[in-house]
Parts: structure tokens; C-alpha cells; sequence
């Protein structure tokens, strides 16, 4: 298995958008296939609540099932809260949710596939701090 990426929401909803971005789709694909992808618990919660039919939820287990799972534990929860600390600082306003999948991704030392521009004013905020 190659290394493992935490595959964000933001990703598996425009890859199951009709007409949706098909070099992402073809990315999320290889990942699969490769078995490199990762899911957690912040990211199940937001695919989740999106869900509107029982075959939605049906392909949405399945592809968690295919996904290496990430637990969101008490480190992810701190560095959460260091990384929305910085972004108020820096005067950035970014969803909890998005701070929430950034800290699993450093926290288990995984690459993160997004397409959020959230998570690039996660990173610059917290470079900001550490300055």
C-alpha cells in the first residue's frame, strides 16, 4: 500500500458531482484503487449529513469501507484548537469543520487532498504563529 492521504469531503463531493472536476475524479479513483485513501470522523460527519437518498448512503458506506480510518482522537482535538487559536489571531475565519480534518492530517502525518481554500489559510495562519 502506498501512503496513505486523507481524502477531505470537499474532494468526494465534487468527484460525485455530475459534471463534476475529472482530474480530481480520476485522482480519488487511483487513490481507491491503490487502497491509499483515508477517511475520519469530522469527514464522515460531513459527507453524512449530506446524504439524500438510501442509494447515496449505500455508495457512501461503501467507499468508507474502502478507506483506512483515521481515528479523531485527543491529540487531533488539541491541534484543532492551536490551529483555530492562529487563524483568529491572523484574523482568519475558517469552519470548525475544516479545522477539525486539518489537525487529523498533521496529527497522523498524512497528506491532505482538498479542494477548500480553507486549508491553505489554515497552513499560512499557522505559519504566522510560529513566527
Amino acid at each position: 500500500m502506498s501512503a496513505l492521504i486523507l481524502v477531505d469531503s470537499s474532494v468526494w463531493i465534487e468527484a460525485g458531482r455530475p459534471g463534476g472536476d475529472a482530474a480530481l475524479s480520476s485522482r480519488l479513483a487511483e487513490l481507491l484503487h491503490a487502497g491509499s485513501t483515508a477517511m475520519s470522523e469530522p469527514i464522515w460527519v460531513e459527507l453524512y449529513q449530506g446524504i439524500r437518498s438510501k442509494r447515496e448512503e449505500a455508495r457512501l458506506e461503501m467507499a468508507r469501507d474502502l478507506c483506512t480510518w483515521l481515528p479523531f482522537d485527543t491529540d487531533c482535538w488539541k491541534l484543532a484548537a492551536i490551529s483555530g487559536r492562529a487563524c483568529l489571531r491572523s484574523g482568519v475565519n475558517v469552519p470548525f469543520g475544516d479545522l477539525l480534518v486539518h489537525a487529523c492530517a498533521h496529527r497522523h502525518g498524512v497528506q491532505l487532498l482538498e479542494k477548500d481554500r480553507h486549508f491553505a489559510m489554515i497552513t499560512s495562519a499557522i505559519k504566522t504563529e510560529k513566527q
